[in-house]
C-alpha cells in the first residue's frame, strides 16, 4: 500500500514530525526557521494544503511553520494567533498518575501485595491519548523513484509535480466523500449525528531517501484533526473511522491518477510486477529495469557484500580469520561506509550517488532515464468513458474478487478493488477515472445484498443529506454481502444438524473408547464419544490453544477404524506442512485443503462412503472450500469433523464458518481443560486470554512475560531473548504479525549467526525479499514442488524447515531437512529466488498449530487479540511478548485485547448489523438528538420522528421486559411485586419498562436494578435520571420481594 497512515498524539506528539519527518535523524538549531533548515538540508519545508486553511487565514501553498505546528498540533489551537478551535485537547492520565492516585488514598503502610494488585489494575485499564491529526504517507511506486532519482532537474521537477497533483486529488475526494466531524446523543460507537465540515487542513513534507539512502519519493501529509462544522460553524474533531475505512481505497486512488499524470505527462508505460507470496502485484514504470529497483531497494544486501569485503581485507592484512568482536566492529564499519553520509543529504549530494549506484549496477551510464523512459505515444490516449456492458462486467469481476477476500464488504472495499481492475486504464483527468470507477462501483452495490438495515423511523429533513441519506448514519456505511455467501452458510449449518445412518458408531460399540483411551481427560473423552456416535453429517470438535485436540482426534482415529475398517479416515489441513504434521500424529493419508480441492475439480477426487474427514485448523479454511467439501462429503456419504478454535486467526479470504457453526449448536464437542503449559498460571491465563478478559494482562506482567521497548529497539531485544532460548538447546519461536518485521527478524537472525560463525561468511543465493541464505542459514520452503523429492523420497512442502548445507555458483541450494525424516534435496536456483525464506522468525499466522518450548512475540499497537492469543500459546515452557509501543506494556496489551479481528460470516455480520442498527442506545441517542435538534417546538415532521422512535422504545421495552421476567433476571425481584390495582399496575409496568432499557442501553448485568447508580458525568444521565426516578416510584409502591415471582400473570400481553 503505498498510503499508510497513523494517528498522530497532542501534546508534544508533533515533536516527532519535527524532529524526524521534517528533519531528518540529525540535530538542528531550534531557534531557526524551517525553511532556514531546509535551505541548508535540501529539503524543500513544509506547505499547507486543504480547503478548510481559510477558516485560521492561511492559504493552501503556504509554508507551515514550526510556531503552526506547535499550535495547531501541539495545543488544538488556532495555527497562527493561537485561539480556540473549539475544545482543547483532553489531557488523560497515565498509568503511573492513576496508581498513586489511589495509593495516597490507601493508609500509610499498605502491604506490598495491595500496591501490586493497585498497579496491575490500573495497567490493565486502557490509556488514552488525544488524537491531534493524523499522518499519511504518500510514497510514489519504487520504478519512479528511480526513474525520478536518476532524471534530469526539468523531469525530476515534473515528476515531483504530477505525484503533488494527485495528493491533492487524494485531499480532495477525502474533503468530499471521507471528511466528517460527530454530533449528537453518544449511541454505541459515539455520537450518532455525522456533519458536514468545511474542508481539512493538512501540512505536507517531502522526503527524498529512505531512512536507508535509497531513493523513496514520499510525502507526508498530517492532516489535523481539528475541523470546522458547515452547519454551525463550531470546531470540533474529524471523524477517524471513516478515514480508517478509506484508507486502502484512497491509496489506490492515489497509484492510479500518479500513473495517469505520469503517462499523460511523459508517455511511460505501465506493467505489474509480482512482489512475492501473499502481495498484490505492483505496477511499476515498463522501461525501468528491475535489477535497478532492486538495487535501490536492497540495504541489508550491501551491507553485507561491504562486510565480507573488508573480512577479506582483515585475513589478507593480518594473516587470521577475525574473531567474533572483530567481525561485529567491521560489520558496523560496512553499515556506515554503505549509508549516505550526512554532508550528502542535499538533493545534489543524493543524486550524484544514486547515478554511481546505478552505473554499477546497470554496467553503463543510466543518463537515458534522464529523459521520459516511454515506449510510444499510445499511451497518452484516455480510456474515455465505459459503456453500460463493460461497467456491469466489469463490476462483476469486482464482486467476485471482494467476496472471495471477505464475508461482508462496503462501498470502499468496491472502489479499491474497481480501481484496481481499472489501473490498466489511462485517463486524461482525476473527474474521468472517477466517473469511470464510481459508475462501477454503483453497479457492483447494486449487484450486493445490504445487510445494514434502513431508518427504522423517520429522519426529519434537516438532519438529511442533499442526497436524502440520513445523517444518524454515517456516509457509506452500508454493509454489503451477496445472495451466494449467505446460501453457502445456510448450507452449511442444515448439514451440522443433519444426521445420516452409517455416519455413527452404536452406542454398544462406543464403550470401546474406554479401551483405548488411557490418560484421556474427561472432556477428551465425553468429544469423543459424542462425535463418534452422533451421527452428524458435519461435526465439530473445538477447544482452546493447547487443550489435546490432536490427541483426542487419535483416540477418535482408532475408534472410527475399529467400526468402518482401515483407511476410514483421512485429513486436511491449510498447508502442506501441516498436514505432514498431521497426517504423522494420526497415522492417516492427509493432504493440505487447496491441493484436495484442486484435485477433485480437476480430476475427480473423491472420499468414501462411510469416511471420517478431519479438517484441522478449520478456522482458517474459507466459506467455498468448507461448502464445496461438505457438499461433496454428503453426497457419497462420508463424514465430515471440523476441528479448530474460532477465536484464532480465520482465513485470508471469506471466512467465519466455525464461529457459525459452534454458534448455532449450543451442545457441540469441545474441549475446556488446557493441558499444553507447565506453569498452571499459564493455563488459566491462556483463557482469559482468549476471551479478552483484562485479568489475563496482570497474570502475564507479575511473571515477568511483558517486555517494552522503543520501536527501533525493540526487535533485537526480542531477537536477543530468543537467541537466547536456542542457545540454551530450545525449540524457540520467534513471531510477528508483521511480514516487513518477520524479513527484519530473520536479516538480524542471520547476522548474528554469520557473526558467531554458524553461517558461512561470502557468497550467498539472493531471495525475493532482498535478503540472503548461504551454508548454514535456516530457511523455509513456501511453495509444494511435488517434482522435486528429497533423499527419503519426501516432496518439498510450503512450510518445510531445512538447513543449506550447500551453495552452488548458479544460485541453487542443498538443504538438509531440520526434522529426523527430511532427508535431502538440491533445489534449482529459480525455486530458490522466489520461493525460501531465511526461517528464523514467522507471522502469526503460519505459528498457529505450532507447538515449541518457548515463544517471542512482537506486539504493536495494530495487533488484535485473535493474534496476541495465537501467538501467546505456542510455547509449553514460557510465552512472552515484547512491546513495540515505547509505552507500558500492561496498557498495550489491555487495548489489543479490546481489539478483535475475529472473522465473522455473513451470517453473523447480517445479525450483528440488525441489533447495532435497532439497539436501545442506538434508538435512545437518536430520540434525544432530534429532540435536541428541534427545539421547543418542533415541527410536525420532527414530531413524527420521535413519536415513531417512542412506538419502537416502548416495544422494545416491553421485549426486554417480557425476557427479564421470562428469565426471572433477579434485579425484578428488587423492584417489587406489581400491585394488584390496575391503574397501580400499569404504571409499575411502565417503570419497570424504563429501568428495561437503561439495562440495555449501558449493558448493566448486575442484580442492582440500575447496577452501580447513574453517573452525572456521563451522555445520557437525564435518562439515567429518570430510570432512577422510575425505581424510586416503585419502591414507595410496596416492599422489594424475597419471593420467586409466579409463573404466569398477564397484563397488556407481559407475563408476570
Amino acid at each position: 500500500m503505498t498510503v499508510s497512515m497513523r494517528a498522530m498524539s497532542a501534546g508534544d506528539g508533533y515533536r516527532y514530525l519535527i524532529g524526524s519527518v521534517i528533519v531528518g535523524d540529525g540535530p538542528r538549531d531550534r531557534s531557526l526557521p524551517l525553511v532556514a533548515y531546509y535551505a541548508q538540508s535540501g529539503t524543500p519545508a513544509g506547505r499547507w494544503l486543504g480547503s478548510g486553511l481559510s477558516a485560521v487565514g492561511l492559504a493552501e501553498g503556504a509554508e507551515v511553520t514550526e510556531d503552526h505546528l506547535a499550535l495547531l498540533l501541539g495545543a488544538g489551537r488556532h495555527p497562527v494567533n493561537g485561539g480556540k478551535l473549539g475544545h482543547a485537547y483532553p489531557r488523560y492520565t497515565t498509568v503511573a498518575e492513576r496508581v498513586a492516585a489511589r495509593l495516597r488514598q490507601l493508609p500509610a503502610g499498605v502491604a506490598r501485595g495491595t500496591a501490586d494488585r493497585i498497579t496491575a489494575e490500573e495497567a490493565a485499564r486502557p490509556t488514552r491519548r488525544a488524537v491531534a491529526g493524523y499522518d499519511l504517507t504518500f510514497s510514489v511506486p519504487k520504478s519512479v523513484s528511480a526513474w525520478w532519482a536518476l532524471a534530469d532537474d526539468a523531469t525530476r521537477r515534473g515528476i515531483v509535480e504530477v505525484h503533488h497533483a494527485a495528493v491533492r486529488d487524494v485531499l480532495a475526494l477525502m474533503e468530499r466523500e471521507v471528511a466528517a466531524t460527530r454530533a449528537g446523543a453518544k449511541g454505541p460507537h459515539g455520537g450518532v449525528l455525522q456533519l458536514d465540515v468545511d474542508g481539512l487542513m493538512a501540512a505536507a513534507f517531502d522526503h527524498w531517501d529512505s531512512r536507508a539512502g535509497d531513493p523513496q519519493l514520499h510525502t507526508h501529509v498530517v492532516v489535523s484533526n481539528k475541523v470546522r462544522t458547515s452547519s454551525d460553524g463550531r470546531w470540533r474533531a474529524l471523524d477517524g473511522r471513516p478515514l480508517h475505512a478509506a484508507l486502502v481505497a484512497l491509496s489506490e486512488h492515489y497509484n492510479a491518477l500518479l500513473a495517469d499524470g505520469l503517462t499523460g505527462r511523459f508517455g511511460v508505460d505501465w506493467e505489474q510486477r509480482q512482489r512475492g507470496r501473499d502481495r498484490t502485484p505492483a505496477w511499476e514504470i515498463a522501461t525501468v529495469p528491475q535489477s535497478l529497483v532492486e538495487a535501490f531497494s536492497q540495504r541489508s544486501r550491501r551491507v553485507d557484500e561491504a562486510t565480507d569485503r573488508l573480512v577479506d581485507a582483515h585475513r589478507t592484512q593480518h594473516g587470521t580469520t577475525p574473531g567474533r568482536q572483530t567481525v561485529i566492529r567491521l560489520r558496523q564499519q560496512a553499515t556506515l561506509a554503505t549509508r549516505p553520509a550526512k554532508q550528502q543529504h542535499s538533493l545534489a549530494a543524493l543524486t550524484r550517488a544514486w547515478s554511481a549506484r546505478a552505473r554499477e549496477v546497470l554496467g553503463f551510464d543510466a543518463a537515458w532515464l534522464s529523459v521520459a523512459p516511454r515506449n510510444g505515444e499510445q499511451s497518452r490516449a484516455s480510456a474515455g468513458p465505459m459503456d453500460p456492458r463493460a461497467i456491469h462486467g466489469c463490476a462483476l469481476v469486482v464482486l467476485d474478487v471482494v467476496s472471495e477476500r471477505r464475508a461482508t464488504w462496503t462501498r470502499w472495499n468496491l472502489v479499491a478493488e474497481a480501481t484496481r481492475q481499472t489501473m490498466h486504464l489511462r485517463y486524461g483527468s482525476t473527474a474521468e477515472r472517477e466517473e469511470a470507477v464510481a459508475a462501477i462501483v454503483a453497479s457492483a452495490q447494486r449487484q450486493s445484498l445490504p445487510i445494514t438495515p434502513p431508518d427504522l423511523a423517520a429522519v426529519p429533513a434537516d438532519l438529511q443529506r442533499a442526497d436524502g441519506s440520513s445523517r444518524l448514519r454515517p456516509r457509506h456505511a452500508t454493509r454489503y454481502t451477496s445472495r451466494h455467501l449467505l446460501d453457502a452458510e445456510d448450507r452449511l449449518v442444515q448439514r451440522s444438524r443433519s444426521r445420516r445412518t452409517g455416519l455413527q458408531i452404536p452406542p454398544a460399540e462406543s464403550g470401546a473408547v474406554a479401551a483405548v483411551a488411557a490418560g484421556l481427560s474427561a472432556d477428551q473423552h465425553a468429544a469423543v464419544d459424542q462425535i463418534a456416535t452422533s451421527g452428524l453429517q458435519v461435526d465439530l470438535l473445538v477447544g482452546p490453544a493447547g487443550t489435546g485436540k490432536t490427541r483426542t482426534l487419535a483416540i477418535l482415529r482408532a475408534l472410527w477404524e475399529q467400526h468402518h475398517g482401515p483407511g476410514s479416515v483421512v485429513g486436511l489441513a491449510p498447508s502442506a506442512a501441516a498436514a505432514a504434521v498431521l497426517g504423522e500424529e494420526l497415522r492417516i493419508p492427509t493432504d493440505n485443503t487447496a491441493k484436495w480441492l484442486h484435485d477433485h475439480t480437476r480430476n475427480g477426487r473423491r472420499l468414501d462412503s462411510g469416511q471420517l474427514l478431519i479438517i484441522d485448523e478449520a478456522s482458517l479454511a474459507s466459506t467455498r472450500a468448507l461448502d464445496l467439501l461438505t457438499g461433496h462429503a454428503q453426497a457419497v456419504g462420508a463424514k465430515v469433523l471440523m476441528v479448530g478454535d474460532p477465536q484464532q486467526l480465520g482465513p485470508v479470504g471469506a471466512g467465519g464458518v466455525l464461529g457459525l457453526l459452534a454458534g448455532s449448536r449450543a451442545d457441540h464437542p469441545r474441549l475446556e481443560q488446557v493441558h499444553r503449559f507447565h506453569h498452571e498460571w499459564e493455563r488459566e491465563a491462556s483463557l482469559r486470554l482468549r476471551d479478552g478478559n483484562l485479568n489475563a494482562v496482570s497474570a502475564y506482567a507479575e511473571h515477568g512475560r511483558l517486555h517494552e521497548w522503543a520501536p527501533e529497539e525493540v526487535l533485537q531485544r526480542a531477537h536477543d531473548a530468543w537467541r537466547a532460548d536456542v542457545d540454551a538447546g530450545m525449540a524457540s519461536m520467534l513471531i510477528s504479525p508483521s511480514q516487513d518485521q518477520v524479513t527484519a527478524l530473520n536479516q538480524l537472525a542471520r547476522n548474528h549467526r554469520q557473526v558467531s560463525g554458524e553461517v558461512e561468511a561470502g557468497d550467498a543465493a539472493v531471495l525475493h525479499d532482498g535478503t540472503a541464505a548461504g551454508v548454514g542459514d535456516w530457511v523455509i520452503t513456501r511453495r509444494n514442488a511435488r517434482r522435486h523429492r528429497t533423499s527419503a523420497g519426501r516432496w518439498i512442502r510450503n512450510g518445510d524447515r531445512w538447513t543449506v548445507t550447500q551453495l552452488h555458483v548458479d544460485g541453487s541450494l542443498t538443504l538438509t531437512g531440520n526434522d529426523p525424516h527430511g532427508g535431502e534435496v538440491t533445489l534449482p536456483a529459480s525455486y530458490v529466488a522466489a520461493h525460501v525464506d531465511l526461517g528464523y522468525a514467522i507471522t502469526t499466522h503460519r505459528a498457529q498449530g505450532a507447538t515449541v518450548d518457548t515463544a517471542h512475540c512482537i506486539i504493536g499497537p495494530s495487533s488484535t487479540r485473535e493474534s496476541l492469543y495465537v501467538a501467546l500459546t505456542r510455547g509449553r515452557q514460557a510465552n512472552h511478548a515484547w512491546i513495540a509501543d515505547g509505552r507500558d506494556g500492561s496498557s498495550v496489551l489491555a487495548e489489543v485485547l479490546r481489539r478483535t479481528g475475529q472473522t465473522r460470516s455473513a451470517t453473523e455480520s447480517l445479525a450483528r448489523e440488525q441489533d447495532r442498527w435497532t439497539s436501545t442506545a442506538q434508538l435512545i441517542a437518536e430520540y434525544e438528538t432530534i429532540a435536541a435538534s428541534a427545539g421547543p417546538t418542533p415541527s410536525a415532521e420532527t414530531a413524527r420522528a420521535l413519536a415513531e422512535r417512542r412506538q419502537l422504545l416502548h416495544q422494545q421495552g416491553d421485549q426486554l421486559l417480557r425476557a427479564a421476567i421470562a428469565e426471572r433476571q433477579p434485579w425484578l425481584l428488587r423492584i417489587g411485586k406489581p400491585p394488584v390495582d390496575r391503574g397501580r399496575r400499569q404504571q409499575w409496568l411502565t417503570h419497570a419498562r424504563t429501568i428495561a432499557l437503561h439495562r440495555d442501553r449501558h449493558e448493566i448485568t448486575s442484580p442492582e436494578p440500575l447496577g452501580h447508580g447513574p453517573r452525572e458525568s456521563v451522555p445520557g444521565a437525564v435518562k439515567a435520571r429518570q430510570a432512577a426516578r422510575a425505581l424510586q416510584d416503585l419502591r414507595r409502591q410496596g416492599t422489594p420481594s424475597t419471593h420467586r415471582p409466579p409463573a404466569r400473570e398477564s397484563s397488556r400481553g407481559l407475563a408476570w
